[in-house]
């Protein structure tokens, strides 16, 4: 009898090997063939489950922006509770930096786990740009987030504005935008990333 391979799980075990081998060869090293041999596949094998080099990238970031529609779901419910709004954005902002320890009893992502990390958000934001179904996807996840960061901002300092708190939002999600391009080039490390972190939710909080 034949064995019976569940399409889903394969499909998720090529995506896993299209990570790995870009984040050790990099992206140039990425092609169908290379994939394949990753994941102990033959490329005709590789072929059953994607039609091209395109269809297994939309695949692999697909399923990072679902890690990350969960990670929102989460940020959202933490974002909630308006008693403690400067904590609460600053945990949600920090949980956005991989690799960076909550407090002293977490322990770090290894220095591989969150470059990892950092190289598939990157590669999420660079696939969203030439394909507008995921790029409305990531905006929307955006939009979301933005919006309970200025209601936490606009709850803390009431007679801040409406328009003023979307903008303070915005301006920290740019911010950790702009450190995880840091983190990519290694320019910081986790830790000064969520320092930085701090140190700016602190000031959007200052009446």
């Amino acid at each position: 009898m034949p064995k019976i391979v569940d399409r889903t799980q394969r499909r998720d075990e090529v995506a896993a090997a299209l990570w790995r081998l870009a984040f050790r060869e990099g992206w140039n090293a990425v092609s169908l063939r290379r994939v394949a041999g990753e994941a102990g596949l033959s490329l005709g094998s590789l072929q059953h489950y994607f039609a091209g080099i395109d269809d297994l990238l939309d695949y692999s970031v697909g399923g990072v922006l679902d890690i990350l529609d969960d990670r929102l779901l989460d940020q959202l419910t933490t974002l909630a509770d308006p008693g403690h709004a400067e904590s609460a954005v600053r945990e949600v902002l920090r949980k956005m930096i991989p690799g960076a320890a909550e407090d002293s009893a977490t322990t770090p992502l290894p220095e591989n786990g969150w470059r990892i990390q950092v190289m598939a958000w990157l590669a999420v934001v660079n696939r969203a740009a030439r394909n507008p179904d995921l790029s409305a996807r990531l905006s929307a996840g955006s939009d979301r987030l933005a919006d309970a960061i200025a209601a936490a901002l606009h709850a803390s300092a009431p007679r801040r504005s409406p328009g003023d708190a979307r903008r303070d939002a915005r301006g920290l999600l740019s911010l950790v935008e702009g450190l995880l391009l840091q983190l990519s080039r290694r320019d910081i490390d986790p830790d000064e990333a969520a320092q930085v972190i701090t140190r700016f939710v602190a000031l959007a909080f200052t009446p």
